[in-house]
């Protein structure tokens, strides 16, 4: 499909999807990384200021949720569920994580916040970004790959 020959309509909306699969997975990744990108580079903080307001997860959360949904059901390749399951999986898995950290951020008053709970997210968040970026960055260059 991806060979520069659209056979109709359907093959340029599973065309624009997969792109938005892409970026919504990587606009995901980069906002769960970006509380430790901006610790480790203070001068491109303010870069990466913008994903992690409440709001920015908020939409990021549900952009990753609903597009890793419809990427199961509008591959880039034939097989149905199976054509785009990393990238499907990993945006449902961060949009949750982004999902649930904004709901746990209402149901906390300011002073509930303990530091175990403070410091234990950041390593599965970082993780989660990183997993999400690299799923990203495989799923653009190898969108032809079965379960890639």
């Amino acid at each position: 499909m991806l060979d520069g020959v659209l056979r109709g309509p359907y093959d340029s909306f599973m065309l624009q999807f997969y792109f938005l699969s892409v970026s919504a997975n990587l606009l995901a990744g980069m906002t769960l990384f970006s509380d430790w990108f901006g610790r480790k580079f203070p001068g491109l903080a303010a870069a990466v200021s913008g994903l992690s307001t409440r709001k920015g997860k908020l939409a990021m959360g549900l952009t990753a949720v609903l597009v890793g949904f419809g990427t199961l059901f509008v591959p880039v390749e034939p097989p149905l569920v199976l054509g785009d399951l990393f990238p499907s999986v990993m945006g449902m898995a961060m949009g949750v994580a982004l999902l649930f950290e904004v709901l746990k951020q209402d149901a906390l008053l300011p002073g509930e916040g303990s530091e175990r709970m403070g410091r234990r997210p950041i390593v599965y968040r970082t993780t989660l970004g990183v997993l999400g970026i690299a799923s990203a960055v495989l799923h653009f260059f190898l969108p032809e790959r079965l379960l890639l």
